[in-house]
């Protein structure tokens, strides 16, 4: 490398849910102090707003997050269906992928890109390179017991998280010279759990007096469901009075985010990136998608913080 040329700058986005949405605000921050990435590496969440980047398309999909609400986030996460190895089939998050990016392969990008996922079979870290971008951030973002696996050359992929939830040596084996790394895990579970069980502990009122969105879907329900018997809807009301308890998500969620912590944590004391962004991101909840303001300027301010004293060499 000549004394004045910059070097081959690689970004790692982590893993993390809706977190991950902390991502583009330092996408933004990156921006701004003119270091765009020359190299792109993404596990899960990481991948889909990594690989929508990369396409050039990011501004669109931040519009579209910026713009969800609990009715939106309902139409992408719940699929009337019967999946045998996840909840959610992945078919409508799949069709808002492909409308923001349309048919673009990796090998296409103008910026070198890379998707981590799992071989849920054995365990294998398995590095997406080239084929359809849509399907490879579907492979990554595979949460188990969540969304189904993606089937890729007899191989059945689901979050990369499992195995490298920062891919810090991705961005190495892609040829980067300097490694900015984005961890949204570390040091927040503890807090993040604690104030979630706070939160059901708290004030133990029915679900539907403490819940606006409970109160709309309940109102929903009995509008629709007029014609039936009067006492069509008892069971559910009986169900919502009861102790507010972890729904289904928050458990797989947080399962795999204590996971991940700990798998992060260890493979970054080996894998050192040159410059590590933690955004204090930790109490969002694992669909919580629709904080994606705050996610954004956190990802944002811990971005700019973290780059106010980095000297990165040519700049």
């Amino acid at each position: 490398m000549k004394k004045h040329e910059k070097p081959k700058l690689g970004l790692a986005l982590g893993s993390g849910a809706a977190r991950g949405l902390a991502h583009i605000g330092v996408l933004h921050a990156l921006k701004e102090a003119d270091l765009e990435p020359d190299i792109l590496a993404g596990t899960s969440i990481g991948a889909l707003v990594g690989g929508i980047y990369a396409a050039g398309k990011l501004e669109k999909l931040e519009e579209v997050f910026l713009e969800l609400d609990w009715k939106n986030l309902a139409h992408y996460f719940v699929e009337v269906s019967f999946p045998r190895s996840g909840l959610i089939e992945g078919s409508k998050v799949t069709k808002l992928l492909r409308e923001i990016v349309g048919e673009q392969n990796l090998e296409n990008l103008a910026l070198p890109f890379r998707s981590v996922a799992t071989d849920i079979m054995n365990g294998d870290e398995v590095v997406i390179q080239d084929g359809d971008l849509v399907e490879a951030i579907r492979a990554s973002i595979a949460v188990p017991g969540v969304f189904t696996p993606v089937r890729r050359e007899k191989r059945f992929l689901v979050d990369g998280g499992m195995v490298n939830p920062v891919p810090v040596s991705i961005c190495r084996a892609m040829g980067a010279e300097r490694i900015i790394a984005v961890d949204l895990n570390y040091g927040r579970t503890k807090e993040a759990l604690g104030e979630a069980s706070e939160n059901i502990n708290e004030e133990k009122k029915p679900l539907h007096q403490e819940s606006k969105e409970a109160n709309k879907i309940l109102a929903w329900l009995e509008n629709n469901t007029k014609q039936f018997d009067a006492n069509f809807l008892d069971p559910v009301k009986e169900w919502m009075e009861r102790e507010p308890m972890p729904n289904i998500f928050d458990v797989l969620g947080n399962s795999i985010r204590i996971m991940e912590e700990q798998i992060a944590t260890n493979r970054l004391k080996i894998d050192n990136p040159d410059l590590l962004i933690r955004p204090k991101v930790g109490s969002a909840r694992f669909l919580e998608f629709t904080l994606a303001k705050e996610m954004i300027t956190e990802g944002y301010e811990a971005a700019r913080e973290a780059l106010e004293n980095w000297d990165f060499p040519g700049k």
